[in-house]
């Protein structure tokens, strides 16, 4: 019973501040109580000790508590800019000399040549809503911003029939929230995406995309992606985050495998035949022959995957 009130209080204390940060009621840094993470050890270890104890619930109880409202604490009084910075460090990015790359505009794009075969897209944005597609136009990548609320600059370079696109987006006012940027991808070619986001919140289809690897950096974020059937052998999908909502909408016909490692994380998997370890697969997995492999890791986040 113990066990399962400290569980309850977790999840109520996450949920909130997940509800009042989305809200804007609050605004809760993620990223700065993640280095704080080996206290988790001492709660287990506590929690471990006191069990079977006289007044072991109630000393469980309240380190839990205690635990929390430091986290609370932390996250409050921390600088609202300091996590999403880090997290684009951490892939070297700076947020802060985004704009040495080029003049900010709201519209930027990358001409399509029929000769490019293969290419490779890094977005990196910061707070925001951010929204993708397939769109077959003269333009192998284009991005726009509804409002000059963001800006954006974009550098390609090319090597034979393989393209590289850099685009990087940041809010030109001094507003929490900016306007949603929409991404357009050319479908006729073979693409790797690396999409690096602060907080934001995504919805991207690229269902008609033939891509080899997607991957997605983003903290405290809301995303849907939705995905077609894959085409090219293993796509490749890994999802990092951290107190996040994910959803991902999968084919029925799609061959899936999930690794996960994710801490505290709620995960729901549809249409799986098997899963145990921090592995799930679906029914036909090992003789398909396309097939998308997916890899998530987090803490605090809930994970959804949905076929249609």
């Amino acid at each position: 019973m113990e066990n399962k009130i400290t569980s309850g209080i977790w999840f109520v204390f996450i949920g909130l501040v997940l509800l009042l940060h989305n809200l804007d009621i609050i605004h809760f840094n993620f990223w700065a109580i993640i280095k704080y993470w080996p206290l988790l050890v001492v709660i287990a270890g506590i929690n471990l000790i006191v069990q079977h104890k006289t007044y072991g619930n109630y000393i469980k109880i309240g380190s839990n508590v205690l635990f929390l409202a430091w986290m609370l604490y932390v996250g409050m009084t921390a600088p609202n800019t300091n996590w999403s910075e880090q997290l684009f460090n951490s892939k070297h990015i700076h947020v802060g000399d985004i704009e040495g790359d080029g003049p900010m505009t709201n519209a930027v794009h990358s001409p399509f040549d029929p000769a490019i075969e293969e290419a490779t897209l890094e977005f990196n944005g910061g707070a925001g809503k951010f929204e993708m597609q397939t769109q077959e136009s003269i333009n192998l990548v284009s991005a726009r911003a509804k409002t000059d609320d963001m800006g954006m600059n974009i550098r390609t370079t090319r090597e034979g029939t393989h393209q590289k696109v850099v685009v990087n987006a940041q809010p030109t006012a001094k507003t929490k929230k900016s306007n949603t940027v929409l991404v357009d991808l050319h479908p006729e070619v073979l693409w790797n995406i690396q999409l690096n986001y602060g907080a934001a919140t995504i919805n991207n289809d690229i269902a008609a995309l033939r891509f080899k690897h997607l991957e997605v950096n983003t903290g405290a974020s809301k995303m849907t992606l939705t995905l077609g059937v894959p085409q090219v052998g293993s796509s490749k999908i890994d999802i990092a985050t951290g107190a996040s909502t994910i959803l991902l909408h999968i084919p029925k016909a799609a061959a899936v495998k999930v690794e996960y490692t994710s801490i505290l994380s709620k995960n729901s998997f549809e249409g799986f035949e098997s899963n145990e370890n921090g592995v799930a697969k679906t029914a036909g997995y090992d003789q398909a022959v396309n097939k998308f492999d997916i890899e998530l890791e987090g803490a605090a986040n809930n994970f959804t995957i949905t076929r249609y």
